[in-house]
């Protein structure tokens, strides 16, 4: 039953759910030499672990989503979760490469179905007013994971070993699982519906166009943030022992930007997201001319944080009215479009960033960054125009 509190345990636990795949996500870039010196393996074999997790994730997470959409939510998030430990702790046992991977593919997997089908849960949990801001709070749990978890990992595995990071990581993970069994509501069973109606969600022009938009936005800044750490460093001249201090704040102020998230979705949504497009083009077409002052190239690059992630509520909540309206028995589909859509816009704007620094300076990334986020722009200024003849017909029919 909704209400109109909105930080409640259940909602908490969402939060911690959201941590620890992040966590579990990002972690492995903190520990990569380790890992490698421990199975004996390239630092560039480990390093296509990253490549392989996003691959799976956007390929993985639609299809299995699909597939056990019809069952209940409650016990599919629980069991999921259950997976999602011993994947970690298979992690965290492997003796080679080949242990590593499959299970960093099955994490991958579960990982975007997991939180695909923990954004549906707000539903059940609070009042349509709080829900945007329940949603912002589910995805800020990624960047507290930048934060907090990743740093608590890298030091697990410097003053261990880099398996401890991963037993740690299940550890942590049941006592979230534990609290998500006694905590969140048993909801019903979904639609049951065969593979091609689901995927007939994406045969719709507005869940097409709110994608691009996404994938576009993340594609963006990605371009940018790959390089952050040496742009820092190489561009910025900030010394080595600030660097960590530097990607803390910038952390925050994604924390920042996802919480934001939640307000604009409630005072406008995805009607808001051209001026934020605006502001990020901005900023990334002004670091080429920023980095050669540091105090005016870092706080250029604060402004990217706050502005990186205001686009998530927003486009969660867009996709899931959609899917209401047009295809109702792809609502839990639907619900795993944002992270979809995510993981392809980080490959494609790590692949951009790596192009542009192929062939040009680094800080030119963020040319490239400008691109992706006029893209942005005109295909969500498309989508809001076709809203607005949508809203003058007397129906809508189902795309």
């Amino acid at each position: 039953m909704t209400g109109e509190k909105s930080f409640t345990l259940p909602v908490f636990a969402l939060i911690l759910l959201s941590f620890i795949l992040g966590t579990s996500e990002f972690v492995i870039i903190g520990i990569l030499p380790d890992i490698a010196a421990g199975i004996d393996c390239s630092i560039v074999m480990i390093g296509n672990l990253i490549s392989f997790f996003a691959i799976a994730y956007a390929i993985g997470t639609p299809l299995v989503t699909a597939c056990l959409s019809q069952y209940n939510r409650y016990y599919l998030l629980i069991g999921l979760t259950a997976i999602f430990i011993l994947s970690n702790i298979m992690c965290g046992l492997a003796v080679n490469y080949t242990m590593l991977l499959v299970s960093r593919i099955i994490i991958a997997i579960v990982s975007g179905t997991v939180l695909g089908i923990s954004m549906t849960f707000p539903n059940e949990l609070v009042s349509v007013r709080n829900r945007p801001k329940v949603i912002s709070w589910i995805f800020s749990g990624f960047s507290v994971a930048a934060v907090f978890g990743v740093p608590f990992g890298t030091f697990l595995s410097q003053m261990i070993n880099w398996r401890s990071t991963f037993i740690f990581l299940s550890v942590f993970s049941f006592i979230v699982l534990v609290l998500l069994w006694r905590s969140l509501p048993n909801v019903e069973a979904g639609k049951k519906s065969n593979l091609l109606h689901q995927f007939a969600l994406f045969k719709s022009q507005r869940i097409q166009l709110g994608m691009v938009v996404l994938v576009c936005s993340f594609a963006g800044t990605y371009t940018m943030y790959t390089y952050l750490t040496p742009i820092l460093q190489n561009n910025l001249h900030i010394p080595d022992m600030y660097i960590s201090l530097v990607l803390s704040l910038f952390g925050f102020c994604t924390i920042i930007s996802n919480l934001g998230s939640g307000r604009l979705a409630g005072i406008g949504g995805i009607r808001k997201l051209p001026i934020v497009y605006i502001v990020q083009g901005i900023a990334l077409f002004a670091i080429p001319f920023t980095v050669n002052v540091a105090s005016v190239g870092l706080v250029n690059i604060m402004i990217l944080g706050v502005t990186m992630y205001l686009h998530n509520a927003s486009l969660q909540i867009f996709f899931l009215n959609t899917a209401s309206l047009e295809r109702p028995e792809a609502f839990t589909l639907a619900s795993s479009l944002n992270p979809i859509s995510a993981n392809i816009g980080i490959a494609l704007g790590s692949a951009g960033g790596s192009l542009i620094v192929m062939v040009a300076d680094m800080p030119y990334v963020g040319f490239g960054g400008v691109i992706f986020m006029l893209i942005a722009l005109f295909v969500n200024l498309k989508l809001l125009h076709i809203m607005a003849d949508i809203k003058k017909r007397p129906h809508i029919s189902r795309s």
